[in-house]
């Protein structure tokens, strides 16, 4: 655990960092105990931040603004009969226990439909965020930040900086800066940049003024994927200026346009391509110029105006990232738990009872799933956002072999989606990405899905015929 204070100040941020090695979760019944989750190793940070946010949108400190942060290797589930009767009786006796206590009102019950949602941290009103809202003009070139040459260390810049890093083998050349708390960028703009062209006797700076360009990349960190994300792509011309396209500020309500960050950069292609026939540069300059030759970063600073605003009601107040190496849920029969009467489509035979009593019957696997969750407070009006990521595949059992038949092949699944919840109304909004699915479908993964829906009908009834069968 860490807290971070200057002097007689309060305290302005906390950190708690808990690590799991080999953890595992399993559950009883009868005597017999079943592993329900893992071994499995994980770690969790967790900071806290008493800053401007908007779950505490005033001077004075409130609430702090909360990071979770949770990182995981293999993650596996095993889930079966017995492990839900087992936390059936778990959830039957902490029932009876609380009713006891005198607490078997907040217990199983709900709130009557049309009751009122629980009261958020009071706020000002959205009427009242417009004078709160703090803007800036042409951040990088007011004298208000210091430019700073670094192509050595590659480190990032502290607040008020702005960093230049060169071009290598191995990354772009860049312009980084950073606020001292994020802001949501209004206007940028970049005029006219110069070319380094003339030291090239075969370049004519006249005949490509108006085919050359630049891509670039306008990038934020995301503090919760600790990692830059694209924002908008652009090119820089010699000849025109480049204004980018950025959403209003009026969007307060749809809080996912708007995209707050203190750390941006512009990072530059490696390679400059004309804006016409792509084989027109190259024939009238023998090569392909790196971008360090066409554009300096420090060129690009002088000719970039960037505008930006605060608001509390820019930052979310809680944060959550989950990321998992891999995942899986494994799926499987309990015969205990099932019928054992003889089936009556096998008589006058009788089984041997000499399977195994687990059996594992289907295997779905996610791999490198991604989970964020991002929540902001104002008044009261709740707004979170959630997005995800992997990779899923299927493997079922087959009976006759006992071999595994892969049914659904390795597919990328992504999606996001923004819940905006109030007194009045609730507003509920999603995308979501699927690669092409191929799924495979043969007699025996029918018959494997149809024993299990059958079993599992069956639970809880012993004089039920058993459906598992040697």
């Amino acid at each position: 655990m860490c807290l971070h204070k200057k002097n007689s100040d309060p305290i302005q941020a906390a950190s708690l960092l808990l690590e799991l090695k080999d953890a595992s979760v399993r559950t009883g019944l009868k005597e017999r105990s079943r592993l329900l989750l893992g071994p499995f190793s994980c770690s969790a940070a967790l900071k806290a931040n008493w800053c401007r946010h908007s779950g505490s949108p005033g001077a004075e400190p409130g609430p702090p603004k909360v990071l979770l942060d949770l990182k995981g290797g293999l993650l596996q589930l095993f889930w079966g009969q017995e492990h839900l009767n087992c936390l059936k009786l778990v959830e039957e006796h902490l029932g009876a226990y609380l009713r006891l206590q005198g607490w078997g009102a907040a217990v199983g019950t709900s709130a009557p439909e049309g009751w009122p949602l629980p009261s958020l941290p009071s706020s000002p009103s959205h009427g009242s965020d417009s004078p709160r809202t703090e803007h800036s003009s042409d951040d990088l070139r007011t004298g208000l930040f210091q430019y700073i040459q670094d192509s050595a260390s590659r480190r990032l810049p502290a607040p008020y900086e702005v960093m230049f890093h060169g071009e290598t083998e191995d990354s772009p050349a860049v312009m980084l800066w950073r606020y001292p708390e994020p802001r949501v960028l209004t206007y940028v703009r970049i005029t006219p940049v110069p070319f380094n062209t003339t030291e090239d006797p075969d370049i004519s700076t006249a005949d490509l003024s108006e085919l050359l360009q630049v891509p670039c990349s306008l990038e934020y960190w995301d503090e919760l994927q600790e990692a830059f994300v694209p924002y908008r792509e652009f090119s820089l011309s010699e000849s025109s200026s480049c204004q980018l396209q950025l959403p209003s500020l009026s969007l307060r309500h749809q809080q996912k346009e708007l995209v707050a960050s203190d750390l941006w950069r512009i990072v530059l292609s490696n390679t400059g391509d004309p804006g016409g026939d792509e084989h027109s540069s190259d024939s009238e300059s023998g090569s392909q110029l790196p971008c360090d030759q066409l554009v300096s970063p420090k060129a690009l600073a002088a000719c970039t105006r960037v505008d930006s605003c605060f608001a509390p009601w820019f930052v979310h107040s809680l944060g959550v990232s989950m990321e998992l190496a891999h995942m899986e849920v494994h799926l499987c029969h309990h015969l205990e738990q099932l019928g054992t009467a003889p089936c009556r489509r096998l008589r006058p035979f009788l089984p041997d009872r000499k399977l195994p009593q687990e059996q594992e019957f289907m295997v779905v696997g996610a791999s490198e799933p991604r989970l964020y969750l991002r929540q902001w407070n104002s008044g009261a009006r709740l707004s979170q956002e959630f997005s995800f990521s992997t990779r899923l595949d299927c493997r079922l059992l087959e009976y006759r072999n006992l071999t595994y038949l892969q049914i659904l092949q390795p597919f990328a699944l992504q999606g996001q989606a923004s819940v905006t919840r109030s007194p009045q109304s609730s507003v509920l909004d999603g995308s979501m990405f699927v690669e092409p699915v191929l799924l495979t479908v043969s007699q025996y993964g029918i018959h494997t899905l149809d024993t299990a829906l059958q079993s599992w009908q069956q639970l809880g009834c012993d004089a039920a015929d058993s459906y598992i069968s040697p």
